[in-house]
């Protein structure tokens, strides 16, 4: 079976030969570049790493990497993944803290602040994110709505996200290649958000206060953000939608304990909104498949997700509270596909042994597959520090134990 067809079959929610399995295809199960030449170098892979994403330092995995471990699935970027960065052009650079050489954007020119931090700024000069001299990503530090009073003051200072010719053109030869060209499924990573660009926008506090002490305000932007990003849509998928086979949001309401805001305030604000840009989606593509990547405890608004139009839940971190696998596959799994929640990268991965991993990575195959709805990668990103042998372990274990002998067995 051919990789786009598994997939598209699993997303489907039907078995496949084998579970389809995937790295790279999104901002949140890919992997930190300097942990990336390591494994490069453990297989005796000598071309050079691609940085497309400055902010979380992730590498772009290689076509010799992907069929190595067996992947089903690549990702078209946005031309502007994080941080105002563009990735049509790259130079030679350096990883930081020793990782090794690598392709990096021409864009990327950041300053040397006064304690020897790197910034990025903005066309106004303004530093929007700063990295540590001894950190490996960048922390985003602008908020352009903090002394925002009313709507004239966002209506003056917001910079509504847009879909612009250049990133058309982009995005379809991207696309076209990608389908034409290879037989992976092709997963859009549109970074469309209204939780997390809220906090941003505002800064964290202000904007968790002003949902409760500024509704009407608040709405009042959440409306402009939803009404540009449906405005997007209508562009883009005129342009990529025959060739992509899942469109990526992202929104993370969740912490290690609980969720970040309330369950009420989830569908008082944001549920309504969820539902009109997904909307606008399959107005375009009826079929398509509407990714929604959301980190931490939940659980008690997943089966609203699932009604705001989302049919693919990445990932499920099962070290949060409430977020117990076996209870989500059976409550939600034939009506939403899990993507990711093979691995806890936060635990299993990072402090486990070779034995810890491929116990678990073969427990969460046992959950997880049957019945379909379900595309395997790690719970969020690979980080710098992970060995080779464990990376490896990882989706070894995912292609020798993911079939229906197995899981069924």
């Amino acid at each position: 079976m051919k990789s786009r067809e598994r997939v598209l079959m699993a997303l489907n929610h039907e078995e496949t030969d084998r579970i389809p399995i995937e790295l790279g295809s999104s901002r949140s199960t890919g992997i930190n570049a300097n942990a990336y030449n390591e494994l490069k170098e453990y297989l005796g892979m000598t071309h050079d790493t691609i940085l497309f994403d400055v902010k979380q330092l992730l590498a772009t995995p290689d076509p010799e990497v992907l069929e190595r471990i067996g992947c089903d699935v690549v990702m078209l970027p946005r031309l502007i993944p994080s941080i105002g960065i563009k990735i049509d052009e790259f130079k030679d650079g350096e990883l930081p803290l020793g990782g090794g050489k690598c392709k990096l954007a021409k864009a990327f020119n950041p300053i040397t602040l006064e304690d020897g931090s790197l910034g990025v700024t903005n066309a106004a000069g303004t530093v929007i994110a700063i990295r540590p001299t001894q950190g490996l990503y960048f922390d985003e530090v602008y908020s352009p709505l903090a002394d925002a009073e009313d709507e004239s003051d966002i209506d003056r200072l917001l910079e509504l996200p847009v879909m612009t010719d250049e990133e058309i053109k982009f995005a379809t030869a991207k696309a076209k290649d990608l389908y034409e060209n290879t037989d992976y499924a092709i997963s859009a990573a549109t970074s469309f958000s209204i939780f997390e660009k809220g906090t941003k926008d505002w800064g964290y506090q202000t904007f968790l206060e002003y949902l409760y002490t500024e509704p009407e305000l608040i709405e009042y932007y959440l409306d402009k953000l939803t009404d540009a990003y449906i405005a997007m849509i209508d562009k883009y998928m005129d342009a990529v939608g025959d060739y992509v086979h899942v469109l990526q949001n992202n929104d993370d309401f969740g912490q290690q304990r609980a969720m970040i805001i309330s369950p009420e305030i989830y569908r008082k604000f944001f549920k309504p909104r969820h539902a009109k840009i997904n909307e606008a989606i399959r107005r375009k593509k009826k079929d398509m498949h509407i990714s929604l990547h959301c980190c931490g405890s939940i659980y008690p608004i997943i089966g609203d997700l699932i009604e705001s139009g989302y049919d693919i839940l990445n990932p499920i971190q099962k070290e949060c509270d409430n977020m117990d696998p076996v209870q989500i596959k059976k409550e939600f799994g034939k009506n939403m596909t899990i993507w990711g929640g093979g691995i806890s990268t936060q635990t299993t991965l990072t402090h486990g042994s070779i034995d810890d991993i491929v116990n678990e990575v073969k427990e969460m195959i046992k959950v997880y597959a049957p019945g379909g709805g379900f595309v395997f990668s790690q719970i969020h990103n690979i980080q710098a520090g992970i060995s080779p042998e464990k990376i490896l372990a990882v989706f070894d274990t995912a292609l020798k134990y993911g079939n229906k002998d197995f899981y069924r067995g």
